[in-house]
């Protein structure tokens, strides 16, 4: 299995530089180097387009470059390729596209790292929630740029939710028992909320943004399209070109942890990998919904979770239900909003797997609604909202289903 992990590091490389290397093409160095400061210095708070804030080639150079932090840390703290590491990277690299940048992913890291010290552990050991936990990022850049705290105020706000995240998230793990594969965005959002909200005492308010691209359909489209029809490519060559055995990851109901990288082999993880992206893919386009920073950092994070949890048949139903939700109100499907959490609400997919396509197609509907107003809770500044809301959802699924099936 060791080596089966350095083939698979080495191809998570190779993606993640493919969007370093195509974003360095995109555009004319002057642009490049303008649009990776207008990024940088823009607060990075939900919904920031950065495509649309800097460019598309400055948006996928600093999203290749946030994903290829992770994998440094990764290398230098040895940590194998199993498929949570891929679903962090991939999220890395998909929120490095609207909210993360290459500065502002630091603060937190090392509130990470600092909470391994006063722990007396190595740091690998809260390696996920240092990946994970820089969805905080844009409550560095918002403090810093917006706020009369300043750089310095920015910097240890972050620091400070880098402290919180790796001590509460196994406390809210147990709440919904695994069936909210954004774990730690579910976390993140109580973070968010105790920083936000002790800030407003020093009246501090976050701005709110909707910065959302519609200009840039075909080449993102075609982009997206590749890279997935490769991961399939790639995963029937190293699965002995054949898809065999495939169809088994579609039995997993997909609950933390479900890891298929080591159950069922590279080959047919890469396949799951580009499978759930093309659905998610599939969704933009019968909604008529455009691709753009936040819409593909939603398939990125699709994509890497289909290492950890997510395959076709558990994530259709809650995303049915979302778009249920979008029938049945104000909201049109392909709305920022109710897009993106057609696209995230997967997160909840385990609840489908488990308890099957109605409680799926219900939990999504709920989704919906719940995720429509969290934002508002943490003002923004966790990026990983969607997250948030469905530990929110699940948290509540999984003590009404025990209480009515659990009686003696």
């Amino acid at each position: 299995m060791e080596y089966e992990h350095k083939i698979l590091e080495r191809i998570i490389w190779f993606y993640t530089l493919l969007f370093i290397f195509v974003g360095l093409f995109m555009q004319a160095p002057e642009e490049l180097l303008q649009g990776l400061k207008n990024i940088i210095t823009s607060s990075g708070i939900l919904i920031s387009d950065y495509m649309v804030i800097g460019g598309i080639g400055p948006a996928l150079v600093n999203a290749g470059l946030v994903g290829l932090i992770g994998l440094i840390l990764i290398r230098i703290n040895k940590v194998p390729m199993v498929g949570a590491i891929i679903a962090a990277i991939f999220t890395m690299i998909g929120f490095g596209l609207f909210g993360k940048n290459i500065l502002t992913i630091f603060p937190s890291l090392f509130g990470v790292y600092l909470y391994s010290r006063f722990t007396k552990k190595e740091f690998k050991a809260y390696i996920f929630p240092a990946l994970y936990g820089t969805a905080l990022a844009p409550i560095v850049s918002e403090v810093a740029l917006n706020s009369s705290f300043g750089l310095i105020g920015g910097i240890l706000t972050g620091i400070a939710g880098g402290l919180i995240v790796p001590a509460l998230a196994p406390h809210l793990l147990a709440a919904h028992e695994g069936h909210n594969l954004y774990n730690i965005g579910f976390t993140a959002g109580f973070a968010g909320l105790f920083l936000i909200n002790l800030l407003r005492g020093f009246s501090f308010e976050p701005q709110t943004l909707a910065i959302w691209g519609t200009t840039f359909n075909t080449p993102i489209r075609w982009l997206t399209f590749g890279m997935l029809a490769s991961m399939i490519v790639l995963g029937f060559i190293l699965n002995g070109k054949s898809f065999k055995h495939y169809p088994e990851i579609l039995k997993e109901s997909g609950t933390a942890i479900t890891d298929f990288v080591e159950i069922m082999g590279i080959g047919n993880t890469l396949t799951n990998m580009g499978i759930v992206g093309l659905i998610g893919m599939l969704y933009i386009e019968l909604v008529g919904g455009h691709y753009n920073g936040a819409t593909l950092g939603g398939i990125l994070t699709m994509v890497g979770f289909a290492a950890f949890g997510k395959q076709p048949k558990n994530i259709y139903p809650v995303m049915l239900g979302v778009y249920f939700g979008t029938v049945f109100s104000v909201s049109n499907a392909n709305d920022p909003g109710p897009l993106l959490a057609a696209l995230f609400v997967t997160t909840i997919a385990p609840l489908a797997g488990r308890y099957g396509p109605f409680i799926g197609i219900l939990a999504g509907f709920v989704h919906l609604s719940a995720v429509s107003f969290t934002g508002v809770l943490h003002g923004g500044l966790n990026l990983y909202n969607n997250g948030f809301a469905a530990g929110l959802v699940a948290t509540v699924f999984i003590g009404v289903i025990k209480g009515y099936t659990e009686r003696d």
